[in-house]
């Protein structure tokens, strides 16, 4: 007998889901609903602003590739992948000019490396302290030293006196990264497109539908879109919008989420994360292709990456920013964030710098449909033994009747990753099939 699952996101996660459950039996059948007008969610290439630049505006990186889902997919798909093997470098002024410093070299930047590791093995241990205290910040030194932490936010979208260091320590090292040359981005998107080419008789995306509510009657759900359209009720329903999409209210669900539910959307949240591409005249001299740049910006405060891969266009650039910085950039018009990081450029290089109109920018935050860069689980308040922000991703992870939850944020040991949506969209997908 037919079965119909419904699907609302259509992220990576999302699509996990659908490939899990159309796989599972030939009587199986997905509608998947996308509030966007294409699949991949936070993994999307833009390849018209800058020709010849796959910009990834999201995900970046195959991370741990020896151990990702994804990696199989670029074989089978035909993506190829280069090893992400760059040194970093600082772009630093002592007072006698700027100069290029290893993170490791510079003796003040790396007594904050080091501090801010020490802080977070104490706090680690605990399991609701974050990974520091807020510091003065009254240094260079002390902005360079959080840029090139490994529990920085260039890592965790977060900053490390917002975020647990109890959840951080439950995620899994990997070993490595790799670029997807054509686009992590387009690696998701043909994924999907392999989906419909495969199961095309049994799976209808329905993209550009936003979803509005999310109602359990009896033993079906019924999803209702922007246009209050009533969808055929469903055996099941896999959810993988994001958490601040959830704790925004967007979607509706009748009946209500558990107040359990509700609190766990309140210590998840997702970090902020910016990324421009830009097309220079002429690239300074000391650039070099396969090298993380560091370079502090005065107002606001904060710390750019900036790196040009071997195969990119002539004289382009990918800049990143993270955490407070990228939050206080994102409250700002494009052109003003183009001409900051052009203004600290120019001064470090001691030339001038001339952007071509070739440019492109994120701003995750202000997308209706996402809201935000990956998760964090943040600290909210309350005693050190206190485990209820601790459980959120766990709390996520259960059904609430015929609804299941599934996206990077409900991985305890991949959070934030490409990776961790899949694995979350497959398990949601499992726990919705036997429900069937």
């Amino acid at each position: 007998m037919p079965k119909e699952f419904v699907i609302v996101g259509g992220g990576a996660a999302g699509l996990a889901a659908a490939d899990t459950i159309l796989s599972a039996s030939g009587d199986n059948y997905v509608q998947l609903f996308e509030a966007k007008g294409y699949t991949g969610g936070r993994a999307h290439t833009d390849t018209r602003s800058i020709p010849g630049l796959p910009f990834d505006m999201g995900a970046v990186y195959l991370q741990d590739p020896a151990n990702n889902p994804w990696t199989q997919a670029a074989k089978e798909l035909g993506f190829e992948t280069i090893p992400d093997d760059m040194g970093a470098v600082m772009r630093i002024d002592r007072g006698d000019g700027y100069k290029d410093v290893p993170p490791d070299g510079d003796d003040a930047v790396n007594a904050v490396v080091k501090e801010i590791a020490a802080d977070y093995e104490r706090n680690k241990e605990l399991p609701n302290r974050p990974v520091m205290k807020k510091p003065r910040l009254d240094t260079v030194s002390e902005w360079f030293g959080l840029a090139t932490s490994p529990y920085g936010p260039f890592t965790e979208s977060a900053e490390p006196w917002q975020y647990l260091a109890a959840d951080r320590a439950r995620d899994a090292q990997g070993e490595g990264n790799r670029f997807v040359k054509e686009g992590l981005g387009n690696l998701v998107r043909a994924y999907g497109q392999a989906l419909q080419e495969r199961f095309n008789d049994r799976y209808t995306e329905r993209l550009a539908t936003p979803v509005t509510e999310i109602a359990q009657e009896k033993d079906a759900v019924v999803v209702y879109t922007k246009e209050h359209q009533v969808i055929v009720p469903a055996t099941a329903c896999v959810v993988t919008a994001s958490v601040d999409v959830l704790a925004a209210g967007i979607i509706t669900f009748t009946p209500a989420l558990p107040p359990a539910y509700v609190d766990a959307l309140k210590a998840l949240r997702l970090g902020s994360y910016k990324k421009l591409a830009v097309e220079l005249a002429a690239l300074p001299d000391g650039i070099e292709d396969n090298t993380n740049y560091y370079l502090y910006n005065s107002e606001p405060e904060g710390i750019w990456q900036y790196y040009r891969l071997s195969y990119f266009p002539e004289n382009v650039l990918v800049v990143h920013a993270s955490g407070d910085f990228a939050a206080a950039l994102d409250t700002v018009e494009d052109r003003m964030v183009y001409r900051l990081f052009q203004s600290a450029l120019g001064e470090a290089y001691g030339v001038d710098v001339h952007l071509r109109e070739a440019r492109a920018i994120t701003n995750w935050r202000k997308d209706p449909y996402v809201r935000g860069a990956y998760s964090y689980t943040a600290f909210i308040g309350g005693g050190p033994e206190d485990r209820s922000a601790l459980a959120a991703r766990d709390v996520l992870s259960k059904p609430v009747g015929r609804v299941c939850f599934g996206g990077e944020a409900q991985s305890l040991t991949a959070y934030g990753t490409l990776q961790g949506a899949y694995w979350e969209g497959q398990a949601a997908a499992r726990r919705a099939l036997r429900m069937a």
